[in-house]
């Protein structure tokens, strides 16, 4: 950013003894500094374009962890009701056919304490982790070792790895696959 201020002054100053060299034959004091002022107002805007380029473009994608996308997936489960917490109505994420109910209980109604507050499992792909969550009926403490690896019932929560988004996944998750948390 301080090599870019140093190149648009050397460019004004460069440009404004040009315009010295032609504008001091014959033109007007006046017509002078009218061009000194549309020139300064110029080099403005572009300065601040570039600026503006510069820096989107040398933006630092930070990726999410696996904790900090274990830990929004969970805040999520709690905020859209799906916990024994009451759902966090300012912070919803609607399912696809929470479209076609006709009202907010009735979407919330058929989530409440459906699943466990904890994450089981985790699995990714190159722009998303897939946090499972079990149904509140599977009993975690009662299971064995083999039946931790099987498709246990529950549902997965997709966070995009940079952090952009999080939504319910709308197919059954096969946490068989998953690794276990």
């Amino acid at each position: 950013m301080i090599l870019l201020a140093i190149y648009l002054n050397i460019v004004y100053d460069f440009v404004i003894e040009i315009m010295d060299r032609i504008t001091s034959y014959r033109i007007a004091f006046a017509v002078r500094i009218m061009q000194r002022s549309t020139i300064i107002s110029t080099l403005t805007i572009l300065s601040m374009v570039l600026a503006v380029s510069f820096s989107s473009s040398c933006q630092i994608h930070v990726l999410l962890t696996r904790e900090q996308a274990v830990r929004k997936a969970e805040q999520f489960i709690v905020d859209n009701g799906y916990t024994d917490a009451p759902a966090n109505r300012s912070r919803l994420a609607y399912e696809l056919l929470d479209q076609y109910e006709r009202d907010l209980d009735s979407i919330l109604i058929p989530k409440r304490n459906t699943l466990q507050r904890k994450a089981f499992c985790i699995s990714e792909d190159s722009a998303s982790w897939h946090v499972g969550f079990l149904s509140r009926d599977v009993d975690i403490r009662s299971l064995d070792s083999a039946l931790k690896l099987t498709d246990l019932s529950g549902r997965a929560v997709i966070v995009k790895k940079d952090g952009s988004d999080v939504r319910m996944a709308h197919k059954e998750p096969r946490f068989s696959v998953f690794e276990k948390l």
